[in-house]
């Protein structure tokens, strides 16, 4: 399994984040631990993430995925970072 961190903002008008969501979740298992960033536990590739994540965004919208792996640090709740510990 891969764990890939994506960060989004949205500044198109017609951009749905909902939607944007909807896709960053269908690709596996996910935390949501900052407005708009998540870390998803999956198996499909950078690339297919990538296709699947940036789907619904549009113009002048902006997005970055980085494959993440341990060690990992910061300041996030215990459920937040039982998650990590899970999926890493």
């Amino acid at each position: 399994m891969n764990t890939y961190m994506i960060s989004y903002d949205i500044h198109g008008e017609k951009t749905d984040r909902k939607k944007v969501e909807e896709s960053i979740k269908s690709m596996g298992s996910w935390c949501k631990y900052l407005t708009t960033t998540f870390l998803v536990g999956t198996e499909m590739s950078l690339q297919e993430v990538e296709a699947t994540a940036i789907q619904h965004l549009e113009g002048n919208d902006e997005m970055i995925i980085c494959k993440v792996e341990k060690p990992i640090c910061g300041y996030l709740s215990k459920s937040e970072w039982k998650w990590i510990e899970s999926n890493l």
